[in-house]
């Protein structure tokens, strides 16, 4: 291999791996059939909207870059996204929106048709006119008059979880609105939650107009399929045992199955190889260990460090991320005895661990815990999920995780194929 090869195929690789950022191409974009199937189901029904909720770092925001690629084409479709900062309000978030639709209408091939343009134009002349507030009425005159029978909007609004509550509200109240007055438009909310009822508190009334979607972790199939599709753009190969090692280390998380990626295929660029071993993988995860963010490593140390030696905190937290877990990431203590007694080699009752946990949720300690349910059923997950997957790469690269420990990562899937469900 030259170096010119090897350099293209370096620029390569951080092009077809995409840890630090969503993926944007659908050519790269793997898994979530049925979210897709039940977004489309909704974008072909008049009335109805979605909602995309689930945990940190499962694709969401993926899944919404990729919805323009995946409807393009339509004839009368107008498609925009719009990202939700904390600032922003009810207003100034549908300012987005009509300013993105009216950009795109600019940029489209068919501007010169008048016909065409002509309900955008009309969507940009009361975008530019919007008092200092509006409500749920207003936005639903303004996407009246920008829509007709052969033309629709798709908005989504991404991060939709970063706005104040009373924001959401008015959200929910628009959905109503639209969906009453069978306004040509559809909504795609996405956004970190539990459930909806945590991201839109006022859900009840829209129950019947908006389509619930879970984006649970990624299931090992759609996992190496994103190893898969990027390893064919590159035309390198990869051992079973390595794609398996990614894989179980991911988590469900697709963020680490990019990282382990990139580092992995970068170690075999540089020993002169198109095909990745597990070895290429080991050496990937040390090189991946020290490009997490700061911030999780200072989250992982904090949680970790105890004022004795021989302290327990690192033990149980590692535990932690070896339990089995509910699709929304949630484990009990019952969940992390089996894996601390392996780590340990010793006997421990629940009694034993369950201060280390309560300190787990503790502001001292990071925290990297938090705490759902009620006494004598609570169950616990990491407040950042990304979080579990540095422990457990900490774990193995220490050489705390071996054996029946590492089997444990690899058994999680059940037989439908999903990650984390116990």
């Amino acid at each position: 291999m030259t170096a010119d090869e090897k350099q293209r195929l370096i620029v390569s690789c951080g092009r077809v791996f995409s840890p630090s950022a969503p993926v944007n191409r659908l050519t790269l974009f793997a898994g979530r059939l049925g979210q897709v199937r039940q977004i489309s189901e909704a974008i072909n029904t008049r009335g109805r909207h979605a909602i995309v909720y689930g945990n940190r770092g499962v694709g969401k925001t993926s899944l919404a870059n990729i919805l323009k690629d995946l409807f393009r084409g339509i004839e009368g479709m107008r498609f925009a996204k719009v990202n939700c900062v904390a600032t922003d309000t009810f207003t100034n978030v549908w300012k987005k929106a009509f300013s993105e639709l009216s950009v795109l209408e600019e940029q489209s091939p068919s501007h010169t048709d008048d016909l065409a343009r002509r309900p955008v134009e009309r969507t940009l002349d009361q975008y530019m006119n919007l008092s200092a507030h509006v409500g749920p009425g207003e936005v639903r005159k303004i996407l009246r008059q920008a829509s007709q029978e052969d033309f629709e909007l798709v908005i989504v609004f991404d991060e939709f979880d970063r706005l104040h509550e009373e924001d959401r509200h008015l959200f929910a109240d628009t959905i109503k609105d639209l969906s009453d007055n069978s306004v040509n438009t559809t909504l795609v909310l996405v956004g970190v939650a539990r459930d909806v009822v945590e991201l839109i508190e006022e859900h009840a009334s829209i129950d019947r107009c908006v389509v619930q979607i879970l984006m649970p972790p990624m299931t090992r199939a759609e996992l190496r399929d994103i190893i898969t599709r990027a390893l064919d753009a590159l035309k390198m190969t990869i051992d079973e045992n390595a794609a398996e090692l990614i894989v179980s280390l991911s988590q469900g998380l697709p963020h680490y199955t990019h990282l382990i990626g990139q580092e992995s295929a970068s170690t075999a660029i540089d020993a002169d190889r198109l095909g990745i071993t597990a070895d290429d993988v080991n050496n990937g995860i040390k090189e991946a260990i020290g490009k997490v963010d700061q911030s999780l490593r200072s989250d992982y140390l904090r949680a970790a460090q105890g004022q004795r030696r021989g302290t327990l905190f690192p033990h149980v937290l590692l535990a932690c991320a070896l339990a089995d877990v509910d699709e929304l990431g949630y484990f009990s203590s019952t969940d992390v005895r089996g894996p601390l007694c392996d780590l340990t080699g010793e006997e421990y009752d629940i009694p034993n661990f369950s201060q280390h946990l309560d300190k787990f949720t503790d502001p001292a300690r990071g925290p990297v815990l938090e705490k759902w349910g009620t006494a004598r059923r609570f169950r616990f997950r990491f407040r950042n999920p990304l979080l579990r997957p540095f422990v457990l790469m900490k774990g193995l690269t220490d050489g705390a995780i071996s054996g029946t420990l590492f089997g444990r990562i690899r058994q999680r899937s059940t037989p439908n194929g999903n990650v984390g469900t116990p």
